[in-house]
């Protein structure tokens, strides 16, 4: 079974989310870090089992209130964008190209890029 771990710009949005919840409830805090580990197990055993993303390669993962996106790099499923389900789909033309772009860099052994561009995360 592959890995399942978070990208940079995931975890620091999920990190984010969770701190701003747990000061109002930190019980629901602990259940949604919870839950994204239980979701992680599931995605390791079972890692195309939603539907197809935006971009190809992806797939978009529904964990109410949130969708992930994921997929497949050098054998490990990484999260590659985490957002409020409330939030549109945030790729822009400029964007898909930005993104692709990063795809090819990363394969030429160019440093690793931070999927910031791959969602807008402001509520």
């Amino acid at each position: 079974m592959p890995a399942v771990r978070l990208s940079k710009s995931a975890e620091r949005w999920f990190l984010t989310k969770v701190a701003e919840l747990a000061e109002v409830n930190p019980a629901a805090a602990k259940h949604l870090v919870d839950r994204l580990e239980k979701q992680k197990a599931l995605l390791s055993s079972f890692p195309r089992m939603t539907e197809r993303g935006l971009l190809e390669g992806t797939r978009k993962v529904s964990m109410p209130p949130l969708v992930l996106t994921i997929r497949e790099r050098n054998g490990t499923i990484e999260i590659a964008a985490i957002r409020d389900a409330r939030q549109k789909d945030a790729f822009a033309p400029t964007e898909l190209r930005d993104a692709t772009h990063n795809e090819e860099t990363e394969k030429n052994g160019e440093e690793d890029r931070d999927t910031d561009q791959l969602y807008d995360h402001s509520s």
